[in-house]
């Protein structure tokens, strides 16, 4: 599959909940983040024949203060501003190379310092510290994954989902989908909260078997108000966070990507010109008979709906007999009330129908 590329927690273990294990479903077991790894940072400063080095004794001072080891020597011709890294063991060497002009100034790749911007070259050595030369996650395209390991997370969860899991428990649900062992699975502290609250209802409220274990994933749990994203440790690993809906869609893994073939090609039964008509019952009810009648799946947006408090059970929808198709009388359907029917594919590319309030939901960030 061809990618396409655009811009797009520190977590603890749950606690265990108040009620008892019989009575309401535990959160999965979260798994260990390993032994915490050291990061030795090295920093060489290149000085030319401009008389740089005599500011030297001022940086090393600085360095000092931080626990940085520097060194100070003449530039060569091919030398250039660098960041390398490497592990041994339980250690990891970061070695940043850097260019020291005459007026004191200090560069290194995309970055440049002088002595009065030290809080800001402090902070860039502790999140080097932290996270090594990746840096730390936050607010970068791809949840600050490199593109080789976005591309190892896509194609691990993109394997489909064999066993039914609606009405399970989110726990039971989340075992069936047997997530690769190397991306561990992880519930914010953030989660723990509404997910205590939800009690004996955390269940799974539609069928998402036959679909990719992501979309499956991010559909159960979509279901309780929760949505995931990869993340990447500070030990640089990797591992799949659970937290609460975000107020940004697009820091979460989506629901769904944008189709990668014509919409009719994807979902053809909802494009079949035929006879519908109905008298007034539960939009909850339509929705189903339009899912087998079509032979396309239909999935609802829980979360967003229950934001809006839209009960769809509740919600009461009529078609008068008229030939046409069931993407058509879905939207004449849903239109009134202030709902939308979006076309996506799960990362199988297998195409499904996602009912979700009318604005609700952006594209996604990132496209496979």
């Amino acid at each position: 599959m061809n990618h396409r590329w655009m811009s797009v927690l520190v977590v603890t273990t749950l606690a265990s909940l108040a009620l008892p294990e019989h009575s309401v479903a535990q959160p999965p077991s979260t798994a260990a983040r390993g032994t915490p790894r050291q990061t030795v940072i090295n920093v060489e400063l290149l000085a030319g024949a401009d008389g740089g080095a005599l500011h030297s004794q001022a940086w090393a001072k600085l360095f000092e203060d931080w626990d940085v080891s520097l060194v100070v020597r003449r530039g060569l011709v091919d030398d250039k501003p660098d960041l390398s890294e490497k592990t041994v063991g339980t250690l990891r060497y970061v070695t940043l190379v850097g260019k020291l002009d005459r007026t004191g100034q200090v560069e290194f790749p995309n970055r440049k310092y002088t002595r009065a911007q030290q809080r800001e070259l402090k902070e860039w050595i502790d999140e080097l510290r932290t996270y090594g030369i990746q840096g730390t996650p936050e607010g970068k395209p791809l949840w600050g994954l490199s593109k080789p390991q976005f591309e190892d997370v896509f194609q691990a969860i993109s394997t489909p989902l064999t066993v039914p899991v609606e009405g399970l428990t989110l726990p039971e649900a989340i075992e069936k989908l047997e997530l690769p062992a190397k991306y561990p699975l992880r519930w914010t502290t953030e989660a723990e909260a509404p997910f205590r609250k939800l009690g004996a209802n955390s269940t799974v409220r539609q069928e998402v078997a036959g679909f990719s274990r992501a979309t499956a994933l991010a559909i159960l749990l979509n279901d309780r108000g929760f949505g995931f994203r990869p993340g990447r440790t500070p030990q640089g690993t990797l591992e799949l966070v659970v937290q609460p809906i975000a107020d940004d869609p697009l820091e979460q893994w989506p629901v769904g990507w944008p189709p990668q073939r014509q919409v009719p090609q994807l979902v053809p039964g909802m494009f079949v010109m035929t006879n519908i008509e109905f008298e007034k019952a539960p939009a909850s009810e339509i929705l189903e008979i339009a899912a087998g009648l079509s032979e396309t799946p239909i999935f609802v947006d829980f979360a967003g709906l229950d934001q809006q408090q839209i009960d769809l059970t509740k919600v009461q929808v009529q078609q008068p007999l008229k030939k046409t198709t069931w993407s058509l009388a879905l939207r004449y359907l849903l239109v009134p009330q202030k709902l939308n029917r979006e076309y996506w594919q799960d990362e199988g590319g297998r195409g499904f129908v996602w009912i979700t309030p009318i604005g609700r939901r952006p594209r996604p960030a990132v496209q496979p």
